[in-house]
């Protein structure tokens, strides 16, 4: 659950956004370091709970928590796609029940041999050794690989100028697609060089603002400082070198030859309710995936510009980029829908990253 074939990456911020939730977030139990699957799981097994108020709800979630405490989620790191749908045919009735007992089928499911499934299933996603490859921009292995640094500067202090060619004509999804498929990058992250080895990888995206520099979401990197960013058959390694946890933005800079950047990044005061927007990304470990769909609303929730979307987002979209008509970078996707609620997905606004706060 927490680590899926390829350790998938959180469709959450560095604190939770529940928007039905009853309580208020600070009032709640810390599930920022859960999974995407952990959190949606909780969410279920409490959705009757918050109807019935604030004391309830979180005295559910803390139930759900120390569940999950003596029944961690089950590695699924080597298990293929075929699998992973075998088991979750037999488990998924008990994502209402309780996470324990969905824990516990999947171990269970885990311990008996999988049905016979075709190899090519397999080759979706790229070949982890290559990612981390050995080579020459490979950074070496060392005890202190394992620890993203305590303080960073702000990605406003660290970003060169925002890229400002904004274009206004309106183009076809395929041409959209075409403009800025070049400047979204897988992001592989993992805490040292021995646990990509064994698999211990989170998986998110990036959108390259300049030669060396791309946007993505802190939960992408967090505690990971060991990072490529991988496009097509090129895998380069990329460092955090800035960081706003609490409005899940940071900066990665790419080591090796330069990126091609987005040409324009609109002013979230620029950016208007209705207009057509689509989403590029890596759910699901399908690297540059295309959504589309509309600006729901513009939202400022804990001191953030949000725009809201219902353009689908799935896990592996976190720092991927929402581009609007023309082809204008307007943000980077980091909140996916609760469980029950649909379309209610959220991007960081881009043009934050250069703002001073």
């Amino acid at each position: 659950m927490a680590r899926f074939t390829i350790q998938l990456v959180a469709l959450a911020a560095a604190t939770p956004l529940f928007l039905s939730q009853p309580a208020a977030a600070a009032d709640l139990p810390d599930r920022s370091a859960l999974s995407y699957e952990e959190n949606v799981i909780i969410n279920t097994v409490c959705f009757s709970a918050s109807r019935q108020g604030a004391s309830a709800y979180e005295r559910c979630v803390s139930a759900q928590l120390a569940a999950l405490h003596a029944h961690p989620s089950p590695d699924r790191t080597t298990v293929s796609a075929s699998f992973n749908r075998q088991i979750e045919s037999q488990c998924s009735y008990l994502r209402h029940v309780g996470i324990a007992e969905y824990n516990d089928c999947i171990k269970k499911a885990l311990a008996t041999p999988a049905a016979a499934t075709d190899a090519s299933e397999n080759q979706i996603g790229p070949d982890i050794v290559k990612v981390f490859a050995v080579g020459p921009d490979r950074p070496k292995e060392s005890a202190t690989s394992a620890a993203t640094p305590v303080s960073l500067p702000l990605p406003s202090s660290v970003l060169p100028t925002r890229p400002d060619h904004i274009d206004r004509d309106l183009l076809s999804p395929a041409a959209v697609f075409k403009k800025v498929e070049r400047s979204v990058f897988v992001v592989y992250a993992t805490a040292s060089l021995a646990d990509a080895r064994a698999h211990d990888i989170m998986l998110g995206s990036a959108v390259a603002v300049a030669d060396h520099f791309l946007l993505t979401n802190c939960h992408v990197v967090a505690n990971r400082p060991v990072i490529r960013i991988v496009r097509g058959e090129t895998s380069l390694v990329a460092n955090l070198v800035a960081s706003e946890p609490k409005a899940d933005r940071c900066i990665l800079k790419s080591e090796g030859e330069p990126l091609t950047p987005i040409a324009g990044v609109r002013s979230y005061k620029d950016i208007t309710v209705g207009e057509r927007v689509f989403a590029i990304g890596t759910p699901m470990g399908l690297d540059l995936t295309l959504t589309q769909g509309v600006v729901s609303s513009l939202r400022n929730i804990g001191g953030r510009n949000l725009v809201q979307t219902d353009a689908p987002i799935s896990p592996g979209n976190s720092g991927g980029g929402l581009f609007d008509e023309s082809g204008n970078l307007i943000g980077i996707t980091t909140l996916a829908s609760r469980a029950g609620i649909q379309n209610l997905n959220f991007a960081v606004a881009a043009s934050d990253f250069w703002e001073q706060r």
